[in-house]
């Protein structure tokens, strides 16, 4: 590429650096983005490979998470050291013909990998505010050098690249806010009842574990995490002489407890979910509907529960019957637990695939280490 390039060559280049935006802005997950960054950038740029270093205010230091063709999965550099800390320390493009002539080029890298670093173009991104927060290079242009032209375009790119950053950390920072208030709200209706403590900490755990085996999406872990999390909120509206009973309920107690599922949809329901975590209310009241029908608290049957719903069962079910020592009922062994899933699965209640691969994965190992032992008493 040189500086003559025709204002057409020029309009196709901004043309595929707008696509390329629109791609990183769909991209909530950081790790994948920063992957889609380094990908097009070493495309756009026409280089062999691309490194993204990110600043770490904390410790003063840049840290690229990604390295491609090489082991290296993070390197760590401290502000103003070599190539890159000096973008970021300054915020001046560098562009450099031949590494090794050149006094800010650190060959430790290089030593590492095996990699031979020739040309270097490296640049620094920067948030709404102007801050410096990460640095991008591309090495070893595949024809020739870089131009001021490259220059220029990198750092549209990377300027693009800077905006797509800021706004998946800003989308990573309200599902963190959004994940820590639900799991306190979780975490004070089960501390309601000392008995039940970190149930659905342990159900939400389990119901992931489940799907990661299923091979659910990283969006539908997140909706079954949730919504697990979610799924006994209803309680806060059953009464104390009722939830905290020590002796068995009565037929009318034994309703009063089985309205928290509806409860649960109906408090749910009035918080707000985005489009994506609409399902939430309905999914985090399925736990205690069976593929029969016979479930609480609306019936529903087979064709009316979604995998969601299907898994928390399985995980709620498993806890209750595993963790809780009630007066009027001691907490059972693993085989006794697994007999009882098992049984549940044969007439129809829960899910035969769920609870198969529940069993035979042995997937609640890690949320209770040492459970196979004989002797195992849960700890809260």
């Amino acid at each position: 590429m040189t500086n003559t390039l025709t204002d057409t060559e020029k309009s196709k280049d901004l043309s595929r650096l707008l696509d390329i935006s629109l791609s990183m802005i769909e991209k909530t997950d950081l790790s994948s983005l920063l992957g889609l960054i380094m990908e097009e950038a070493t495309k756009t740029m026409n280089a062999d490979r691309s490194t993204l270093y990110l600043v770490d205010r904390e410790r003063n230091e840049l840290v690229s998470f990604i390295a491609q063709q090489s082991g290296i999965k993070e390197i760590r550099l401290p502000m103003g050291m070599g190539i890159a800390g000096h973008v970021a320390e300054t915020g001046k493009t560098v562009n450099i013909e031949d590494a090794y002539r050149n006094p800010l080029f650190n060959k430790e890298t290089d030593i590492q990998t095996g990699y031979i670093t020739r040309t270097v173009l490296c640049v620094s991104m920067k948030n709404r505010e102007g801050e410096i927060i990460g640095v991008l290079q591309v090495l070893n242009k595949k024809t020739g050098l870089f131009t001021e032209y490259d220059e220029w375009l990198f750092r549209t790119y990377a300027a693009y690249a800077a905006t797509a950053i800021e706004n998946a950390r800003l989308h990573e920072e309200r599902e963190k806010t959004f994940l820590s208030a639900i799991k306190a709200l979780s975490a004070a209706i089960d501390r309601r009842d000392p008995v039940t403590a970190g149930h659905s900490e342990r159900v939400a755990r389990l119901s992931v574990d489940i799907g990661k085996t299923l091979g659910l999406t990283k969006n539908e872990i997140k909706m079954l995490n949730y919504a697990a999390t979610l799924h006994d909120v209803g309680k806060i509206g059953v009464r104390d002489n009722v939830l905290l009973k020590p002796d068995k309920l009565t037929s009318e107690e034994r309703n009063d407890m089985n309205r928290h599922s509806q409860y649960t949809k109906e408090i749910l329901e009035e918080v707000y979910f985005t489009k994506e975590y609409k399902g939430i209310p309905s999914i985090a009241a399925m736990h205690h509907e069976r593929l029969d029908g016979t479930g609480y608290p609306y019936g529903l049957q087979a064709e009316q529960l979604n995998t969601f719903g299907r898994i928390i069962a399985v995980a709620d079910i498993f806890d209750a019957l595993m963790s809780f020592d009630r007066p009027y009922k001691k907490a059972l062994s693993l085989p006794e637990t697994l007999e009882i899933i098992r049984n549940e699965a044969e007439i129809n209640h829960l899910d035969t695939n769920i609870v198969k691969i529940f069993i035979e994965k042995k997937v609640y190992r890690d949320t209770f280490p040492g459970i196979e032992n004989p002797d195992y008493r849960h700890k809260r």
